[in-house]
């Protein structure tokens, strides 16, 4: 089928070869040199698809590309990237692809012909509704089997999320559709690492859990010393933690240029890796860090900081994927190694994957070799070859010697014991007239976790407080683990002004689970109130990142913005929340917002947006 081609270009032979190309196809062709004409024809030609050859000398592609998909216009649209960088395809997870120079023309033609396929059209992830049962089944499977994550139902939203993103950047119109599409281009067009970059997006920091990093400048300074390094960080992110090692060792061995030190650092997320190997953070990143370490080891650019190419040049970073990757091979980096973080990763994974990938941590590891794993993660159920070790405050594994590796206990069979039977004396027999049918009392029935919550939730939108407390308690009596009821008891103590214990409940939260929106969305109110304007700007970011139809971040990201002088931003999230209410079903208390209901909200974000305009 025939599309209108919107082609924003620089390169003028470029423009030249993809307009002959494409019209000789049958397509019709819009070109565009700048900005404002690409913005202009997308508002008045209606085109099906945008090409767009990265380097705008006025704005960068980025940027070109958001603003193109915040109108209505272009939130419909399709995007095709194309640039002569490969590591810039990690900066577009929601365009539909990435094409490098010299383009592979039969790659154009193929996503050209995808998109005629039926008609293709985006769908709002408000409409296309929740997984069922079936489907949520397919994609675990497909996702357990191809990179080892693993997803219950108590993080299935995270799923769903992280779906409908890509659903909506391809413009498929069924979870079932998109499903053929995973399978059938996972591998050819990289289309599982897209998704895995919409699924482990985690919460990281310099020095986290800096018991760990005191634990290793000991080991480094004692039975380490003299010795090459081996250390590999598992899981590393966007590079905050094996960076974090880095710096430990220099500040522990003044003689580190001269020493044999080797860093590895993977990770399954290469957008998370682009940014590891730049080593450019914003200043929440180093919220745990010491002033010193930022004055020795990082250059000031603008409001972030670069990482010293001196810090740089001890970490090797690497795509790996725990699961399918064969580890430790004869001649490959990941054997004899003295020291493996891999901290709040084997909390995606099955038991069973967990338990194999441990077993490959201990043949990867030297004799002796050390594993720290997240405070959450513990081995007693998972493996007995390694030993604990205990500090002031924390601890993390020793590899035991081959004759203390012990296997894990099974569960035998235990034999029936013989029950007694009592005897009891026969009851006189009451007369026939006299003889009432007793009634058996029926069991009270005890209201579920889930259940309370709901209620608790009923009554925190109705502000009583206290009331939704009262029920709270009785959820984490029953369940100490529900992340949900942590957080919205972290809402009451901050509508009662409790501040820090109610960042004190963000911070357990996201220890068990970094992936948690409300938690992030509750710090930014937290920090928004005691006038950290720019940090909790950072929070509603991550609470969005993670839930684009979290209503109320949109919200206050908007507040924020007017407070700020960034009227422009401002209206940008103001129009975005009052889309997802428009979309919302009627009547429906809006989550965290005061107790008003859509409509009611609805009026104060159009009054609100009157006022400003």
């Amino acid at each position: 089928m025939p599309r209108t081609i919107l082609l924003v270009h620089t390169n003028e032979a470029l423009g030249r070869f993809l307009t002959v190309l494409l019209k000789r196809d049958g397509h019709e062709i819009i070109p565009a040199g700048s900005m404002k004409e690409a913005l202009r024809a997308v508002q008045t030609t209606a085109p099906n698809v945008v090409v767009i050859e990265d380097g705008c000398p006025e704005i960068s592609t980025v940027d070109l590309v958001q603003r193109l998909q915040r109108g209505k216009e272009g939130e419909r649209l399709p995007i095709i990237v194309i640039s002569a960088d490969p590591a810039m395809e990690y900066e577009y997870p929601n365009v539909f692809d990435f094409l490098l120079k010299p383009i592979d023309v039969n790659r154009l033609r193929q996503n050209l012909a995808l998109l005629s396929r039926g008609g293709r059209k985006r769908v709002p992830p408000a409409r296309l509704g929740h997984l069922t049962e079936e489907e949520s089944s397919l994609y675990c499977d497909y996702l357990l089997t191809h990179s080892g994550l693993h997803f219950e139902r108590r993080n299935l939203k995270l799923l769903e999320r992280g779906i409908t993103s890509r659903m909506t950047a391809i413009h498929c119109a069924s979870y079932r559709d998109y499903f053929d599409y995973l399978t059938e281009y996972g591998e050819s067009r990289q289309e599982l690492q897209k998704l895995l970059q919409h699924l482990t997006v985690g919460e990281t920091y310099f020095f986290r859990y800096r018991a760990h990093f005191e634990a290793l400048r000991q080991l480094v300074g004692g039975e380490l010393a003299g010795k090459p390094l081996r250390i590999w960080s598992a899981g590393c992110s966007t590079g905050e933690e094996p960076y974090s090692l880095a710096m430990t060792i220099m500040e522990a061995l003044p003689d580190w240029r001269k020493r044999d030190i080797r860093i590895l650092a993977t990770d399954i997320n290469n957008r998370s890796l682009q940014r590891a190997r730049e080593g450019v953070y914003r200043p929440w990143s180093l919220r745990a860090m010491e002033p010193r370490y930022l004055e020795r080891y990082f250059n000031r650019v603008g409001d972030s900081y670069l990482i010293r190419d001196e810090v740089k040049q001890l970490v090797e970073f690497s795509h790996l994927n725990l699961q399918t990757t064969a580890f430790p091979q004869p001649n490959g980096p990941f054997r004899e190694l003295d020291v493996i973080f891999c901290r709040n990763v084997t909390i995606y994974f099955t038991l069973a994957t967990t338990r194999q990938i441990i077993d490959k941590f201990a043949a990867t590891l030297a004799p002796g070799g050390h594993l720290f794993l997240g405070h959450a993660e513990a081995l007693s159920q998972i493996s007995t070859k390694f030993e604990r070790v205990s500090r002031e405050s924390g601890f993390y594994y020793r590899k035991k010697s081959p004759s203390a590796v012990v296997a894990l206990p099974t569960a035998k069979p235990q034999k029936p014991r013989p029950v007694k039977k009592t005897v009891l004396p026969p009851r006189p027999a009451a007369p026939r007239s006299l003889k009432v049918p007793v009634p058996v009392p029926q069991p009270a029935v005890v209201p579920t976790p889930e259940e309370l919550y709901r209620q608790a939730r009923e009554l925190f939108d109705a502000e009583n407080f206290s009331g939704a407390e009262t029920l709270l308690a009785d959820v984490l009596r029953q369940e100490p683990d529900h992340l949900d009821a942590l957080v919205m008891k972290g809402f009451v103590f901050a509508n009662r002004a409790q501040f820090q214990e109610a960042l004190a409940l963000c911070d357990e939260v996201l220890a068990r689970n970094d992936l948690h929106p409300e938690a992030y969305f509750l710090r930014g109110l937290v920090l928004e109130i005691e006038e950290q304007l720019p940090d909790a700007l950072v929070e509603y970011r991550k609470a969005l990142l993670l839930s684009m139809d979290f209503i109320m971040p949109h919200y206050c990201m908007g507040r924020l913005y007017f407070r700020l002088g960034r009227e422009r931003d401002g209206m940008r999230e103001f129009r975005n929340c009052l889309r997802l209410l428009e979309h919302s079903p009627d009547g429906n208390v809006v989550p965290y917002g005061g107790g008003l209901s859509r409509e009611v909200f609805m009026e104060r974000v159009r009054m609100e947006l009157a006022r400003i305009a």
